[in-house]
């Protein structure tokens, strides 16, 4: 049930136990056994970070081009076994590829966070392709947007807006999970582009045929004078008037340049060299090769590869067994009130058992142990999956240790 739906409410869980099994169990009891199945189902959260460099061996193995990028946090002491994962980025080959024979050089980047026990941000790298639709070429799982990618002070997010959307259900998942969705993902929409590519008559894409229809209806409108050399001035309705050169294919209305669909007034123009007896090539000709079926096809002709289960993946030689990443704070909204001291804390607390109303004491002092991990410093609401981060200490010093490594 967990596996066909992963968001089933717990309520429905309980109802088709007490049909099916005619047993009544409480909504507890409901929420642990969903918590298990999930946990079957998607892997374990600590446990996937032990595999991921096979993951990786095998992603490289399968999709020839495909660049990995692994890095772990720095340890001091050379002679341990383990290392903390911190990032990860994948570009596959095939997306490398159809990008370059795209011919459209802009990329936009974004982030969106992932839930579980590690929080992280999925970082996206996406084009476009020549149908105006998105081109995702790369992505990877960092601890927290920072400046260490950055190599550019402009960022287009809106073209990451539509791929985020469709990773919502990825990015609650286990690390080699979550990559995993974004693979068949991407595997699964070169298929439907290209579906939806076998019907386009050609020979510009549906999107550049409506945007030049649309150009051509608006050119009626329009007259040319020549003025003998390459170079047209066109007038219309509302004082527009242009100046069209179609030695360089421009106008000085620049939208021939921006999106490379000849404006109105070229069009405008292009009518004019025809009923004059000058030479003329086709309209589509004079659309950029950016916008061609043939470009776009071109793109979408290399496949991402499916991988093999992980039963057969190669095994990694690195000695070093990858653990989850450090516990940290993620980003957000910074607080307004200003921390109390022990001390001030103790005099209103005075204050107000004087006057009668007791305030709540505090636990700043009192070690709790947290029911997950087994480590103290911290219930089991607000574990953070610090099973491996934070050694069991005595008293306080527990505390002070995870905020350190915090």
């Amino acid at each position: 049930m967990v596996e066909s739906n992963p968001t089933v409410p717990f309520r429905s869980i309980q109802e088709q136990v007490l049909t099916r099994l005619q047993v009544g169990v409480s909504i507890n009891k409901v929420q642990r056994a969903k918590a298990t199945a999930t946990k079957q189902v998607s892997g374990d959260y600590t446990k996937q970070y032990e595999v991921l460099r096979d993951y990786l061996m095998e992603l490289q193995a399968t999709n020839v081009g495909t660049t990995v990028k692994l890095e772990v946090v720095n340890e001091p002491n050379s002679t341990r076994e383990t290392r903390q994962f911190k990032r990860v980025y994948i570009c596959l080959g095939a997306l490398k590829k159809g990008f370059n024979a795209g011919l459209r050089d802009i990329l936009g980047l974004d982030g969106a966070f992932m839930k579980g026990p590690f929080p992280g941000q999925v970082l996206t790298a996406v084009g476009l392709d020549s149908n105006n639709g998105i081109y995702p070429l790369a992505y990877a799982i960092v601890e927290t947007e920072n400046m260490s990618r950055a190599g550019s002070d402009i960022l287009l997010n809106n073209l990451c807006e539509v791929f985020n959307s469709k990773l919502i259900h990825g990015r609650n998942k286990p690390i080699i999970s979550c990559l995993e969705y974004i693979r068949q993902y991407l595997m699964r929409r070169i298929c439907n582009v290209k579906k939806v590519m076998s019907k386009a008559p050609g020979p510009l894409t549906p999107t550049t045929s409506k945007l030049t229809e649309r150009n051509k209806e608006a050119s009626v409108q329009y007259r040319a004078r020549w003025n003998g050399t390459a170079k047209y001035e066109v007038y219309g309705p509302w004082h527009d008037q242009h100046v069209v050169d179609m030695t360089n294919m421009s106008c000085t209305c620049r939208r021939w340049e921006l999106n490379g669909i000849p404006c109105r007034h070229a069009i405008a123009t292009i009518h004019e060299m025809a009923d004059s007896g000058d030479k003329f090539r086709e309209l589509y000709t004079y659309v950029n090769k950016v916008c061609w079926l043939q470009t776009w096809n071109e793109a979408y002709s290399y496949t991402v590869d499916p991988i093999k289960g992980r039963s057969m993946w190669p095994k990694s030689t690195c000695p070093f067994q990858l653990t989850p990443p450090p516990h940290h704070n993620i980003p957000g909204r910074p607080k307004t009130k200003r921390k109390r001291s022990v001390d001030e804390k103790y005099d209103k607390q005075m204050q107000n058992h004087g006057a009668g109303k007791p305030e709540k004491l505090t636990r700043k002092f009192v070690s709790v142990r947290c029911g997950k991990c087994n480590n103290r410093g911290h219930n089991s609401r607000t574990c953070k999956g610090q099973g491996g981060n934070v050694e069991s200490n005595e008293g306080g010093n527990a505390g002070s240790s995870q905020g350190g490594n915090a």
